[in-house]
């Protein structure tokens, strides 16, 4: 029986696992870096509406929720860099960048809300949801902007059985909206979504923390962490991949 029991636990996580947020098509270009970034900005990432895949809402509310999603994206991004690779903050809109700091920025390029019903109900990837990116990350100087490195993540929650297969993840789903429910729209509305703005920032610092690593700048007060590329089974469960946010213990 307990082995059973253990062995369900690793299947569960597994399939955890597989709701999540992978980082592919890295380029870095060979720039000398001396120092710790003073700060990185955020940029909010740009989004054409035609990206956004929203179900049946009107037009004023898919752009209040791709507006949300945008300033949640940037937010979140800026709080998991804080953590894990230098000084960060967002970039107002009309804001300046001063040499010796860096910049991010992106595109959302595609943000699919799915089916809540289905990832409920059946899961196993039914009505996963699904969201993309495009990052750049320039120093800045005072001549400009030095392109350092560009990728792309794609991911996506929803790969976890439902409750129709016997799998009670509708609990999680319960959880993660009642933790949500005095946030914004896009938490107390779309939740698959708003796990993968938080999965997809997790994996953009990830790219910043081993960088910095790689050119011997992340501070000691900063955690490391290595960047979950698309392709390559994790070499550890981690925990900030296969849960929301809300539920992760501190």
């Amino acid at each position: 029986m307990i082995r059973i029991i253990f062995s369900s636990l690793a299947c569960l996580f597994t399939l955890c696992s597989c709701s999540s947020v992978g980082i592919h098509s890295v380029h870095t270009k060979p720039v000398a870096l001396r120092s710790v970034p003073s700060r990185i900005w955020v940029e909010r990432f740009s989004a054409p509406m035609s990206a956004f895949h929203l179900g049946e809402r009107s037009a004023s509310e898919k752009r209040v929720l791709r507006d949300e999603i945008v300033a949640n994206l940037a937010h979140s991004t800026a709080g998991q860099l804080r953590t894990h690779a230098a000084n960060s903050s967002v970039l107002g809109s009309g804001g300046t960048v001063s040499p010796g700091e860096w910049l991010v920025r992106g595109e959302i390029r595609k943000v699919d809300q799915g089916s809540r019903a289905l990832r409920a109900g059946i899961g196993l990837g039914m009505g996963r949801t699904e969201m993309r990116t495009s990052v750049a990350v320039f120093k800045v100087t005072e001549s400009g902007l030095v392109p350092l490195l560009r990728f792309k993540t794609t991911g996506n929650s929803g790969m976890e059985p439902g409750v129709a297969l016997g799998v009670a993840t509708g609990g999680v789903s319960t959880a993660f909206s009642a933790a949500s429910a005095a946030g914004t729209l896009v938490m107390s509305s779309l939740p698959g979504v708003s796990s993968d703005i938080d999965r997809t920032s997790y994996e953009i610092a990830a790219v910043l923390s081993v960088y910095l690593q790689q050119n011997g700048l992340l501070g000691p007060s900063r955690i490391p962490i290595q960047p979950n590329m698309r392709g390559h089974l994790p070499t550890t469960v981690n925990l900030n991949r296969a849960i929301p946010a809300p539920l992760r213990p501190q």
